[in-house]
């Protein structure tokens, strides 16, 4: 009885938008969020690498992630573009299928490079602040590097079965970020890609607790120029990473469970529109990191200011 009777008890308090009006307001809604981002995102990043690459050059842990951290994100907003694109035509595409899944791969691995990024700054920082002797050991710029090595090898590594796979007959080959049939239907890789991000999000937020409960304590006369930067990048890294990219997993489990029919499929509609949204708020990223970008830099150059001086 319970359970004839939940689809009904949903239908009541949802409003189940005209497929069309779905359509249309999603497609606005990229418009409005993407166009601002890429060009903010472009300016923001470009001028963040420029200032850690060309005038900083202090090859630190710190500097190394977010180095590669800027990459990732200019990565990303390269496909943004190709992304509008495709979603003003409704996924019409006349540029190639190669060239289709190359800005495809764009787009989603680095959304997730991005994430495993902003985790190893956490846990670095984490490791410098709660553990500052362990650190000696566990921190140094090469590992910093092999750390992002590895976290770009294994990204890059799951978009190749992506590319190798031949393409149903059935299929249009004139059709981009659309028709993801396989990808929700096996349900590995969007069960895999939330389990990346649960990982990531507690290690992300119980290294911002430590490091906050710590720095607390910290004197406030300590002229420690690394403890100040890392304080003033602290919550906006946790706020950022939480408001891009929990939405964006949230819709993606609950669209997935309407696909494999553990929600009514009546709801399909909205929560691919959700889900559409979600992952618009969730390229924002690239914009609002730009918060602990200045406080990170800003830290740096002041030391070596003071060192010079």
């Amino acid at each position: 009885m319970h359970t004839t009777n939940f689809p009904l008890l949903l239908s009541a308090n949802i409003c189940i938008l005209n497929h069309t009006t779905d359509l249309q307001f999603v497609k606005t809604f990229q418009y409005v969020l993407h166009i601002p981002t890429f060009i903010l995102g472009v300016i923001i990043n470009s001028v963040a690498l420029y200032m850690l690459c060309i005038r900083l050059k202090k090859w630190m842990e710190s500097t190394i992630y977010m180095t590669n951290l800027i990459i990732c994100d200019i990565f990303l907003l390269f496909s943004l573009p190709f992304k509008i694109y495709a979603d003003n035509g409704y996924g019409k595409w006349h540029l190639g299928t190669t060239f289709c899944k190359f800005v495809e791969s764009l787009y989603f691995v680095n959304t997730y490079g991005t994430i495993l990024l902003i985790m190893l700054i956490s846990v670095d920082r984490y490791t410098a602040i709660k553990h500052p002797f362990l650190a000696q050991t566990l921190r140094s710029p090469k590992k910093a590097i092999i750390a992002c090595t590895v976290v770009w090898v294994c990204i890059w590594s799951v978009s190749i079965p992506y590319y190798t796979q031949t393409e149903c007959p059935q299929e249009s080959k004139e059709i981009c970020f659309v028709g993801f049939s396989e990808f929700w239907k096996k349900g590995v890789i969007p069960l895999s890609m939330e389990l990346i991000y649960l990982i990531s999000a507690f290690a992300v937020v119980f290294c911002s607790i430590q490091m906050i409960r710590t720095l607390q304590r910290v004197d406030v006369e300590r002229d420690d120029i690394s403890m100040k930067a890392s304080m003033n990048i602290i919550s906006p890294n946790l706020v950022t990473f939480l408001l891009c990219f929990t939405p964006y997993h949230v819709a993606m489990l609950l669209y997935f469970l309407a696909r494999q029919e553990y929600i009514t499929t009546d709801y399909q509609t909205s929560l691919r529109a959700f889900l559409q949204i979600s992952q618009c708020l969730a390229t924002t990223n690239c914009c609002l990191v730009g918060m602990y970008y200045y406080s990170i830099i800003k830290g740096f150059w002041k030391s070596k200011i003071k060192n010079t001086v």
